[in-house]
């Protein structure tokens, strides 16, 4: 019940009192796991959905609309916006923290857009990183395995001065590939490598400055993918009592991606941001901010399928908010009003309110309910005249003599996707070890984007060619929820039940009914996630994982299970054996997609040793 968050309305507050669908992975959730990613980590979460299209690419969302180029889900590591300007969703390949030093995963299911802005739509990750101060002394770790083949790292931490504190780090790791359908080898392994630094100063308890950077870099089997980023972010927080506050952070991100048989991209995203949370009277606490983010993004072609037709796009972001919390009856009845308005260069102003309350009959129970607008504003691909993708073969032109071949193409005219969410929520203690927690929603979208009308025909021998622009044709509805109990009948052993429903309805003209049906059943209808972990001893532990996934696309639903033994034979030194999806040789999770060809996911085994020094 003490669980604190940020994620929600960007200052801390207990979890149990939250009005939003969200849930924490805490460090030592992850370390008890065996994944070895963010992204193998979200499993974890009741209502995400997850699914590995390969042995190097995710596909990630939360409440539907899932896909390998999912773009409903923001994800945040330390404040900084992860995902791609080019299609507005995520690399999760260059996601690779040292889970050691993450301190929690915040994950929203629902929209968060009145304090995250455009893109926070059907959710939020947010990983949080440790400071430096609680990671000070050495960490050595290295795995081998069958699938995971390797996984190393090395992180120290020490002090500069008396206030102020520091780590390094530094990490590899290598994945072998996946097999096809039919048996065959995908050739998809792939090799990773990061390192970076933190430095956290504390001047006074109230204040703290914060300066970290990173880089990551990718590099496939096939050599024809080779990622890079580069990332580093400034913090600067002031505190004068729990109801006021200060934040500034400005963070600088590059990323240079060349996948030689599509195209070669690199972004380069500036962004500032400063909050000021007071409060006004007894009653009231308000928080608002502003924002500025520059995006430069350029494009090189790489194959000669597709034409780019911009090889450079920039773009400004303008963004305030302001949330207040209305404490109707105090420590009963809580009520928290926002909106958030921003300014982008292809849809111009967007607002997103929303209003949410909190009643809490006991001590030991909260009912929350929320409706808010959220928007996703189109991608560089979908907003701009980029570059334009042969989306089928030879086809006969309406009315008309010829063939000609479609090609997708960006339109200016493309409007936001717009979300309106309706939520409610129910939490319980019901005794000291159990605890409860549903919530349930109704989804309702409007201008979704997908194919368009044929907006030109070009005549040419032997083949003629059809733009097919991005447009607003698509609506529909999901609805759902997720249900989670937990459960720890001693001190030494917790188990985790959760359940979650999802339902969609998408419609639109019938040249886009193939779209719509892709939607619907991008993302599985029920899942059901079993988790224990046990110290039999105080030394051994055990962990168990198991899932079960509802059909998704043209995959099948199946089941599996992960199984994690620790040793700690000393209070610095753990060894630890991993077994990941015991219950088939392999299966697929995700269906093909555009230019992808999806492998099945194999039953794998790892040995780590970790020492802390």
């Amino acid at each position: 019940m003490h669980e604190t968050v940020t994620s929600v309305s960007k200052r801390e507050q207990f979890l149990f009192d939250s009005a939003a669908a969200i849930a924490v992975l805490s460090n030592e959730d992850l370390r008890r796991s065996g994944a070895t990613s963010v992204a193998d980590a979200l499993r974890l979460v009741p209502g995400m959905n997850v699914a590995s299209v390969n042995s190097r690419q995710w596909a990630i969302s939360a409440r539907g609309f899932n896909g390998i180029n999912a773009n409903n889900l923001l994800v945040l590591v330390d404040g900084r916006a992860v995902y791609s300007p080019l299609f507005a969703g995520v690399y999760w390949d260059l996601e690779q923290a040292i889970l050691e030093d993450v301190d929690r995963i915040e994950v929203i299911r629902g929209p968060g857009a009145t304090v995250w802005g455009a893109n926070a739509v059907n959710g939020v990750v947010n990983v949080v990183s440790r400071s430096a101060m609680d990671t000070q002394g050495g960490l050595l770790y290295g795995s081998v395995g069958d699938v995971q083949e390797t996984n190393s790292g090395v992180r120290y931490g020490g002090r500069l001065d008396a206030k102020t504190y520091y780590r390094v780090h530094a990490g590899y790791q290598s994945k072998d590939a996946y097999r096809l359908a039919d048996g065959s080898q995908a050739d998809d392994g792939w090799q990773g490598k990061q390192g970076g630094f933190r430095v956290d100063r504390y001047p006074n308890p109230d204040t703290q400055l914060t300066w970290q950077a990173g880089l990551t870099e990718v590099a496939s089997d096939d050599d024809l993918t080779d990622a890079r980023n580069i990332n580093t972010l400034g913090r600067f927080t002031r505190r004068w009592s729990d109801r006021s506050s200060v934040e500034f952070q400005a963070y600088f991100d590059h990323t240079l991606r060349d996948e030689q048989d599509r195209v070669r991209s690199r972004s380069d995203t500036f962004d500032f941001t400063a909050q000021h949370t007071f409060g006004l009277g007894e009653r009231n606490d308000i928080i608002w901010g502003l924002g500025y983010r520059l995006v430069d993004l350029a494009i090189d072609q790489t194959s000669p399928v597709l034409e780019i037709r911009n090889d450079e796009v920039k773009t400004d972001l303008f963004s305030m908010f302001v949330q207040n919390e209305f404490r109707l009856v105090p420590d009963k009845v809580t009520l928290t009003a926002g909106v958030k308005i921003e300014h982008n260069d292809y849809t111009g102003l967007e607002i997103q309110p929303s209003i949410c309350g909190v009643f809490k009959p006991t001590a030991q129970q909260t009912i929350w309910t929320a409706v808010s607008r959220a928007v996703r504003t189109p991608s560089a691909i979908e907003g701009e005249q980029v570059f334009s993708i042969p989306i089928g073969g030879p086809t006969p032109r309406p009315g008309g003599v010829g063939l000609y071949i479609p090609r997708l193409v960006g339109d200016s005219d493309c409007d936001s996707e717009v979300l309106w969410a309706y939520e409610l929520g129910y939490r319980v203690q019901a005794t000291d070890r159990i605890s409860v927690d549903v919530a349930v929603f109704y989804n309702d979208y409007e201008d979704l984007i997908s194919f368009g009308e044929i907006s030109e025909y070009n005549l040419g021998f032997p083949f003629g060619v059809a733009d097919v622009p991005f447009s607003n044709v698509l609506s529909g509805e999901t609805y759902g929820g997720e249900l989670s109990v937990t459960v720890t009948p001693t001190d030494s052993w917790r188990l985790i039940a959760s359940y979650s429903l999802l339902l969609a309805d998408i419609r639109g003209p019938a040249s886009s009914s193939a779209s719509a049906q892709s939607i619907e059943r991008s993302a599985a209808r029920h899942q059901v996630v079993l988790r224990s972990s046990h110290d039999i001893t105080r030394r051994l532990g055990v962990d168990v994982q198991v899932r079960y996934v509802d059909t998704v696309q043209s995959v099948p639903s199946y089941i599996t299970a992960d199984l994690r033994l620790a040793y700690q034979m000393t209070n610095q030194l753990e060894l630890s054996l991993v077994g990941q999806n015991l219950l088939d040789d392999r299966h697929p999770e995700q269906g093909p997609a555009a230019a992808i060809v999806p492998t099945e996911v194999p039953r794998g085994f790892y040995g780590k040793i970790t020492w802390r020094f």
